[in-house]
């Protein structure tokens, strides 16, 4: 409900921003209201996501994907289909370094050598000593080795490589996934103006493409003339917007581009 409650108010302020008001009650019926939110779905989502992608967090074990050695002998995961539940596949970001439970194990094992830790709820003090131990292992075992990164190849397979295409094989471990947005709820509120900007650009299109055969039209009552122009100007918004993202996605606001600090 929360979610409809959102794309409702995003259409009213789209309608208003428009000046649609007076002529929204006459739209043709594939023009109607409901039909701008498909529009918002299946094109400001698909646009937005490609640079302000959404985060899922997965397990990478034996229940959610496909361990196969190519030819070469690299190991590459495929995430199973019925693991993503129809969510649109758009990388990997990186693996989540800090997770440090169960679900880490193998990384732990791995990579620190310690491996992961369990709070102990009875002794408060050992619970810190085990964390300053485990990363004080971290700190040391990264003098020393390689790294790990992924190789994403798209549509739905990675491999975990190193310096000197070093491949890991790893039993069970953390990965962020980026994913397309399927609601507005997913996108951040410091996003949403970029993210109304475009839909607003999207929906004036799509309507200003299909309104136009009907501009100046001749009747037996009257001329039809729907201001079109200002529809028109409203949707050639896009690609300054594009651009836009284009310019900025790659900063410290979007926690799901990468970005290397050098000094």
């Amino acid at each position: 409900m929360a979610v409809a409650n959102d794309m409702t108010l995003l259409l009213n302020k789209i309608e208003r921003r428009l000046g649609l008001t007076p002529i929204v009650p006459n739209l043709p019926e594939n023009l109607k209201k409901e039909k701008w939110a498909d529009v918002i779905k299946e094109d400001t989502m698909v646009t937005f996501s490609r640079y302000y992608p959404n985060e899922l967090r997965m397990v990478i074990s034996d229940e959610t994907c496909e361990k196969k050695r190519d030819e070469s002998g690299v190991v590459w995961y495929y995430i199973k289909e019925e693991v993503l539940q129809g969510a649109k596949l758009l990388g990997i970001y990186d693996i989540d370094w800090q997770d440090h439970t169960t679900a880490n194990s193998s990384l732990g094992a791995t990579s620190i050598g310690g491996g992961y830790y369990y709070p102990n709820f009875g002794c408060p003090v050992e619970t810190f000593n085990s964390v300053v131990m485990l990363q004080g292992m971290a700190d040391m075992a990264s003098l020393y080795n390689r790294g790990i990164f992924i190789d994403f190849q798209y549509p739905n397979r990675f491999a975990l490589k190193g310096l000197g295409n070093t491949n890991y094989d790893l039993d069970k471990f953390v990965v962020k996934l980026l994913v397309q947005h399927e609601s507005l709820i997913t996108i951040s509120p410091t996003k949403m103006e970029t993210f109304e900007a475009l839909a607003q650009a999207d929906v004036a299109n799509f309507l200003y493409m299909n309104l136009r055969y009907y501009d100046n039209l001749e009747t037996t009552y009257l001329n039809i003339d729907l201001k079109l122009s200002e529809l028109n100007d409203a949707a050639n918004k896009r690609e300054q917007i594009i651009e836009f993202l284009k310019d900025s996605y790659v900063n410290p606001s979007n926690d799901n581009s990468p970005i290397i600090f050098t000094v």
